[in-house]
């Protein structure tokens, strides 16, 4: 396991006032480690890659929810890192459109989906993206999508 409280002092940076949120989120996070199949490279890379507490805590709880709901399928960390790896974003613009996603599934009162699911919508936006004449963030085309076609799941 990583040291979370390094961890959690290398995340807040210069503000000291981000120390204890991302000291609880990490710790949380190091609770359902086991669970969400998550490693130590997974563990530190996926924290990393969040800009905010809310970040990491939303993702180790959705990788949490798929290990329980596919316990012989790759963790989430990997499924995401496979999607992300086929885009030309970043881990850091997939977790701000992963928390998009679900933030807006939040506000319409729905069920949150399983994560490969909306990965696999997210992955939709991508190529959705090459066709615009510019590259925009995946979640501003995110929103564009769910704002003209909605999400059926």
């Amino acid at each position: 396991m990583p040291n979370i409280e390094e961890l959690a002092t290398q995340l807040a940076g210069d503000d000291k006032s981000q120390y204890m949120p991302w000291l609880d989120a990490l710790s949380e996070g190091a609770f359902l480690q086991g669970e969400a199949h998550l490693g130590e490279r997974a563990f530190r890379l996926t924290a990393e890659a969040c800009a905010t507490p809310k970040q990491f805590s939303l993702l180790v709880e959705a990788f949490d929810a798929h290990a329980k709901e596919h316990p012989y399928a790759p963790n989430g960390f990997d499924l995401l890192v496979d999607h992300v790896d086929d885009s030309p974003d970043s881990l850091a613009d997939w977790v701000a459109a992963v928390e998009y996603f679900y933030d807006w599934l939040a506000q319409k009162n729905r069920t949150s989906l399983g994560l490969a699911q909306l990965l696999e919508y997210l992955s939709c936006c991508v190529e959705a993206q090459k066709s615009l004449p510019h590259k925009e963030a995946l979640v501003d085309v995110l929103t564009d999508m769910l704002d003209q076609y909605g999400f059926e799941g």
